[in-house]
């Protein structure tokens, strides 16, 4: 047998064993034909001795958003410089499809402002768009519990009669289309709205399937564990695995909460026939929308609606009190977008001080502006962060954020954790501190997120298994992002193949397109 490529010398960690072994791995087309003792017999159109590196699965990142990244230059090398050879985007409630009736001038509305030429309706359209375009890497999704209704009713209206049929339907679509599972983002409308019964009503589809449930549960400060308890509710009454989206205790009142939510977590696994389990980001800050820190209500009747309602004296003071009866760290809240005076990372705090304003109007003043602004929050405990990722089948992810990076027009710099989430944990957990093995750190990242997800033949060195393979030097992992300067590349990623291709050679990302759509139960 000729190979196309043999690895030797390296410590191999298979995402299974805890424990490495030194063996050799052979690659023929898109697949692993042999893990073993150096075959005698066997030539190879290339050899690389790897002594002194790493040779572990491509990790795979089970919490991206949209998707839309994909649709512009260079879209995977601040995740291809990680390890990242699988991506599963459509997390927290927003996919790319089914695109309902409603939901059509929305998208129309982003694509005039980012400019990725908008031209799909299902699930299965945007894959292939994609598929047209090429990955960089491999990608699978989720179909998003908030575009379902988002396409269906304004955001407050109930889930009934003839709105529930279409949304059951338009789910039925995308799992047909190859979708993962449901995912939910219940802090943000229009997914808010939405009660624990339409949840299991749309979850009872998914178990049909074979799909997995995916939640940003409903609170992550103040009633965390009411969230958890919810999704665990769910998983329990449909009959599906469910994952809880990047675990957090936010707010100071809050922290030190994590390990009793762990300990939820794992009586009900004791309880369960399906698998539940979490993902957790190794960063004490968090990225979203500021519109998440005002009562939902304010949502209710669509945009326009929620923008005359921030211009209303009585609701501009229902927003202030709210803000402040929670707790809300106001000199934490970095705007990511431009306020007009250079302050793309100020804090809200700053602003307010510098208007003579209260912070919380101020945020209000801030959404009047711009209803979708992004910032960052520093608002949770490092031992919550750090139980979280030490817990044994807690999933590693960068819940990367949702704006593209690398679009046209810019709303500012993103999190950290969108060039640097894995190399940060392995960084930070295995090669300074030594909490984790490396091979424990792997497993994270590999074969535990590859069998809760239902991706097949991939996350692990395995003969009969994709060659998604990555060349670490531990000792030179380093993440070089900032919350100040956060593109920026990794280090330690000496080479990466996806499918059998190589996509990094001795550190330098190539621009590449040898990933695929992974589509459940294909």
């Amino acid at each position: 047998m000729m190979l196309d490529l043999l690895i030797h010398g390296a410590e191999v960690c298979d995402g299974d064993s805890l424990h490495p072994r030194r063996v050799a791995v052979g690659v023929v087309n898109d697949r692993i034909v042999h893990v073993g003792e150096k075959p005698g017999g066997m030539a190879a159109r290339q050899s690389l001795d790897a002594a002194g590196l790493t040779l572990c699965p491509g990790f795979i990142d089970t919490h991206s958003s949209t998707g839309l990244t994909f649709l512009y230059p260079r879209s995977g090398d601040n995740k291809l410089s990680q390890g990242i050879t699988t991506e599963i985007f459509g997390n927290c409630g927003t996919s790319q499809g089914p695109v309902g009736e409603r939901l059509v001038p929305v998208m129309e509305k982003l694509d005039a402002e980012l400019e990725f030429g908008f031209d799909w309706r299902s699930l299965e359209d945007f894959h292939q768009r994609l598929e047209r375009e090429g990955l960089p890497f491999n990608v699978a999704g989720h179909v998003g519990h908030g575009t379902l209704r988002a396409g269906v009713m304004q955001p407050g209206e109930d889930y009934s009669g003839e709105r529930r049929e279409r949304m059951r339907a338009l789910l039925e679509q995308g799992l047909r289309d190859g979708a993962l599972g449901l995912s939910t983002g219940l802090v943000y409308a229009p997914g808010s709205f939405a009660d624990t019964a339409e949840i299991i009503d749309l979850a009872q589809i998914v178990a049909r399937h074979g799909g997995i449930y995916v939640s940003h549960v409903r609170d992550e400060r103040h009633k965390v564990d009411e969230a958890v308890a919810e999704a665990i509710e769910v998983g329990r009454q449909s009959g599906i695995p469910v994952l809880v989206s990047h675990l957090k205790a936010a707010e100071q009142a809050n922290w030190g909460r994590i390990p009793s939510i762990i300990g939820q977590v794992e009586e009900a696994r004791g309880t369960l026939a399906t698998p539940l389990s979490f993902e957790v980001y190794p960063y004490a800050a968090v990225s979203t929308k500021l519109r998440t820190f005002i009562p939902r209500e304010i949502m209710d009747g669509g945009i326009e609606e929620y923008k005359r309602r921030l211009g209303e004296p009585d609701w501009r003071e229902r927003c202030r009190r709210y803000m402040h009866e929670r707790g809300t760290d106001f000199a934490a809240m970095m705007l990511l977008g431009d306020q007009g005076e250079g302050s793309g990372r100020s804090s809200v705090a700053s602003l307010a001080k510098r208007h003579g304003s209260d912070p919380g109007l101020e945020v209000v003043d801030i959404l009047q502006r711009d209803p979708d602004i992004w910032i960052v929050y520093h608002c949770m405990d490092q031992s919550d962060v750090d139980a979280a990722v030490l817990w044994p089948d807690s999933i590693i992810c960068s819940d990367s954020w949702s704006h593209p990076y690398n679009a046209p027009r810019q709303i500012g710099d993103p999190h950290p954790r969108t060039f640097g989430a894995f190399t940060r944990f392995m960084e930070q957990y295995v090669v300074q501190s030594g909490r984790l093995s490396l091979a424990a750190a792997v497993r994270k990242i590999t074969g535990l997120p590859a069998d809760f997800t239902g991706i097949r033949e991939r996350g692990r060195i395995r003969e009969g298994c994709f060659a998604d393979i990555v060349l670490l030097d531990p000792p030179g992992i380093r993440e070089l992002a900032t919350y100040e300067e956060p593109r920026q590349l990794s280090l330690g990623t000496e080479f990466v193949w996806v499918n059998g291709r190589p996509a990094v050679e001795r550190g330098r990302v190539l621009d590449t397109r040898p990933g695929r759509v992974l589509r459940h139960g294909r």
